[in-house]
């Protein structure tokens, strides 16, 4: 059996997915492969809740093909690619029975992201990026356009630019940081399906099209769970951020005192009732959208920056099949992280754990505002039968 991990968020699941498990199964083919997800919770990395629940889109994708699906825990699955990367990846290593991490790519140049990912950990490129960093501390470039200029600067190659060669880049940096025995397999990323589209379409109720981007095997029910997602409160987040004091507000992650201090005095300014409309009249080049989302829900879920600066030592089953089933009980012998199965195993964490684990409750506990679940919603691992 090889055990192929992916790291992917699902929101929702769609045919491009399903295309990449067939890909995957084809790699190997005649060999048997478990398919391993190391999916995000409830919060995505966009900033935002996910369109619905980690425990349907974790069914939804066991019903498509995946064998086993894992939590990658809030705040690493709502934080930027580099750290959302870096927490998938040592998941997967701390599993100790994976032998694959595929990914989807727009570029099949599989050696080029290699040798782009080794130049990236090299202590020549991160000496030269803090130094950057700090020339241009108070300009209106963000970091990842400095990052891609050091890039250029040292080494007269491009970093790749486009969003799913951004993540196979860091998910080849991460691997080798790390020392992983995971290898890295590229899979072509040529398809039209997005996750960006199905949401567009489900938001403006284009029922009919929405259908035709998701597998139909689970079309009916990713329609019934998707009826009931909604952002948080737009009126609470403004409030919160009313009253905020933007020196507080600075030290959370990816957020500045600048930063802090446009969403406090526009939030202030009491014309603004929807989220997005204040953080249109924020945003900047070095402050995009997603960024600024992220910064608030860091700010009002309490998290610290040392949160995000350690590795999840923990993950949760969210669903499995039956070879998934078969893969727990070595993923039980071999594991150097915590895998929580049951809710007993809650009680027994240790201190490190714990602290992890309230954190990602934290979230949870403001994911439920987001709207009803369907009758059909549950909140424990599903087991395909």
């Amino acid at each position: 059996m090889i055990n192929v991990g992916v790291i992917c968020e699902f929101n929702p699941f769609h045919n491009g997915h399903k295309i990449l498990f067939d890909r995957i199964r084809a790699h190997f083919a005649p060999e048997q492969v478990c398919i391993v997800c190391i999916m995000s919770g409830n919060y995505v990395q966009r900033g935002s809740v996910a369109l619905f629940s980690k425990y349907k889109r974790a069914e939804i994708a066991v019903d498509v093909g995946a064998d086993l699906v894992l939590e990658l825990p809030f705040p690493w699955s709502a934080s930027y690619a580099q750290s959302f990367a870096s927490a998938g990846v040592y998941i997967a290593d701390g599993l100790k029975v994976i032998d694959y991490l595929a990914f989807g790519s727009e570029s099949f140049d599989s050696e080029y992201i290699s040798e782009c990912a080794r130049l990236l950990v090299s202590d020549e490129f991160e000496n030269a990026l803090s130094e950057k960093v700090k020339q241009e501390k108070n300009s209106a470039c963000r970091y990842a356009t400095l990052r891609e200029e050091t890039f250029f600067e040292l080494f007269s190659k491009k970093l790749p630019t486009r969003p799913n060669e951004i993540l196979a880049l860091e998910y080849h940096a991460a691997i080798d940081r790390l020392g992983s025995s995971v290898k890295p397999l590229l899979i072509r990323r040529d398809t039209d399906f997005s996750a960006s589209e199905s949401r567009r379409l489900i938001a403006s109720d284009d029922t009919e099209r929405f259908l035709e981007m998701i597998p139909v095997e689970v079309g009916e029910k990713t329609l019934d769970a998707s009826r009931f997602a909604q952002n948080l409160p737009d009126a609470a987040l403004i409030l919160f951020l009313a009253f905020a004091d933007p020196e507080t507000l600075a030290e959370s992650p990816e957020m500045s005192f600048d930063l802090a201090s446009r969403l406090v005095n526009a939030a202030k300014n009491g014309k603004y009732t929807r989220l997005q409309d204040l953080l249109s009249a924020v945003s900047t080049k070095k402050y995009t959208d997603s960024r600024i989302r992220r910064a608030i829900n860091f700010s009002y879920l309490s998290v610290r920056r040392s949160d995000i600066e350690t590795m999840p030592e923990y993950t949760s089953v969210l669903a499995f099949s039956d070879v998934g089933r078969s893969l727990m009980r070595s993923v039980s012998k071999k594991a150097e992280i915590t895998v929580l199965s049951t809710k007993s195993a809650h009680n027994k964490l240790s201190d490190k754990v714990a602290v992890q684990y309230e954190i990602s409750q934290r979230a949870d506990r403001a994911f439920s505002f987001c709207g009803r679940l369907s009758d059909s919603e549950g909140n424990k691992p599903y087991a395909k039968s």
